[in-house]
């Protein structure tokens, strides 16, 4: 049974479905960053949605795949977490099956990756666009180590898909370069001038560089010097932002859970040597394919100057060279274990560090709430009229809030509704004057207001607490709950 490669990768892409699906429709909340994206393409025009993007920092292709599933809202009523997840497990299952079905690595490693935290967790049960990265990198992969068929040899596909790519994220951004990279080495080294190398790939050239440039003029945010400072990098290539990618990228990528996470406590000696040792481990995978060896190198290179200058990340974006690493052991072409055994070594010890994180991960997604969101906008649902205006003040948190509680909340001073953020906003905190000023021009005796954590009752000292939601959940996220009557 276990020599049935076929066989074994259909029931590996079964299990693979109904473990996410069962997390995704029984367990999982949906988070701010979540909700954000459905509001933005669900409360705007699409031309509005488009101009809107420079805030968001992603390019299109996430949002207008949202846009498109829009129009199913009407069959969810008042629950439209549901299509949102729907709409992300379609995804899911397009990259399963490419994955298991469609890539020729050994089942082993198909199952070794499949249990990686990324793969299993952060990328398939958490709703973002990161997936469209995963489902067009392994299509391209595919399309690489595949050239035959009626579909694969049409030559505008492999084209089309970088410059799709480059419309998912900043990171597709550079693993479109990255493949881009690894076709001009791979044509190269057979005997091809650099020229005939060029000329060979025109095709694939001319779609990155569209891709890029829609890219720069759809994404590229627009802001001040102090409001990029809050949000990315403020000074190039600081020491220790330069110590945190680079530990960051490989020891608290590769050896996840291995020490503590870097985004939140910063480089270790510890972090350093593990990171190393990655990387000695990526040398002795790839040392007699050099030129997949070349293209992880120069590929990391862009990640780390990227981190290094303009935006850190955290674990999540640091994931996505993993799921790289993925499609260069697919295009290394290992089928014979036995005769890689040793330099396969390293793989086995990343499956070890990422299972274990990936069962704690949906353990905890489980047992606990992803944050306490669900609970409060569910809350506030069920027990404030819709003429009871709900204000808050930090609308970056309060979004997941706005989205299970399924109306508008107010923000202060322009006394606006409204259910999604801009990112470089910054918080403004308002008064008890102010807001008898908005209860007094909306004609009510009282209003609710909610915050993530809790108000200075000397700034609001007739303010009553009335709910607090601060039960033990996944991101550590709580809410409280105040009315004030006047």
């Amino acid at each position: 049974m276990f020599k049935d490669q076929k066989k074994i990768s259909n029931l590996l892409l079964v299990a693979f479905a109904i473990l996410i699906g069962v997390s995704k429709f029984l367990f999982h909340e949906l988070w701010k960053d979540e909700w954000q994206a459905w509001f933005v393409v669900s409360d705007q025009s699409l031309l509005e949605m488009l101009s809107f993007l420079n805030y968001e920092g992603h390019p299109s292709l996430w949002y207008l795949y949202l846009k498109s599933i829009s129009v199913f809202e009407f069959l969810f009523a008042s629950n439209p977490e549901w299509l949102i997840q729907i709409g992300h497990y379609v995804l899911v299952l397009a990259v399963g099956y490419v994955f298991f079905l469609k890539f020729k690595m050994h089942w082993i490693l198909k199952l070794s990756f499949a249990l990686s935290y990324f793969m299993s967790f952060e990328y398939s049960v958490v709703n973002r666009g990161y997936i469209l990265v995963i489902l067009l990198s392994y299509w391209i992969t595919y399309i690489i180590n595949n050239q035959t068929g009626p579909i694969l040899t049409k030559k505008w596909i492999l084209p089309l898909l970088l410059f799709l790519l480059c419309q998912t994220e900043v990171y597709g951004v550079i693993l479109a370069g990255g493949f881009m990279f690894y076709l001009l080495v791979d044509t190269y080294k057979g005997n091809h001038t650099l020229g005939s190398t060029l000329k060979k790939h025109i095709l694939h050239l001319t779609g990155l560089f569209i891709g890029v440039t829609i890219f720069i003029l759809t994404v590229f945010p627009r802001g001040n010097r102090d409001d990029f400072s809050r949000a990315y990098v403020s000074t190039f290539f600081e020491k220790d932002t330069m110590l945190d990618a680079f530990q960051g990228l490989w020891a608290n990528n590769f050896l996840i859970g291995s020490i503590p996470d870097t985004s939140a406590n910063g480089w270790s000696g510890l972090g350093f040597i593990l990171s190393v040792l990655v990387i000695l481990s990526m040398l002795s995978i790839f040392w007699k394919r050099k030129n997949l060896l070349f293209t992880l190198g120069i590929t990391f290179f862009v990640f780390y100057l990227f981190a290094v200058n303009v935006y850190n990340g955290g674990i999540r974006q640091w994931g996505m060279l993993f799921m790289f690493f993925i499609c260069l052991m697919e295009l290394a072409n290992f089928k014979n274990l036995k005769r890689h055994r040793f330099f396969l070594l390293p793989i086995l010890v990343f499956t070890v560090f990422h299972t274990i994180h990936s069962v704690k991960s949906f353990y905890t997604d489980f047992t606990q709430p992803f944050t306490n969101a669900q609970k409060a906008g569910l809350f506030l649902k069920e027990n404030v009229p819709q003429n009871v205006p709900i204000i808050t003040a930090n609308k970056f948190e309060s979004t997941p809030v706005i989205g299970y509680a399924d109306r508008a909340f107010y923000e202060l001073p322009s006394g606006e509704p409204f259910t999604y953020f801009k990112w470089l906003e910054k918080i403004y905190l308002t008064t008890e004057e102010e807001l008898a000023l908005f209860a007094k021009f909306k004609k009510v005796s009282g209003i609710i207001y909610v915050s993530p954590e809790p108000i200075d009752k000397r700034r609001f000292p007739k303010m009553r607490e009335w709910k607090v939601f601060s039960d033990p959940n996944y991101k550590r996220e709580n809410y409280y709950i105040y009315s004030l009557q006047f």
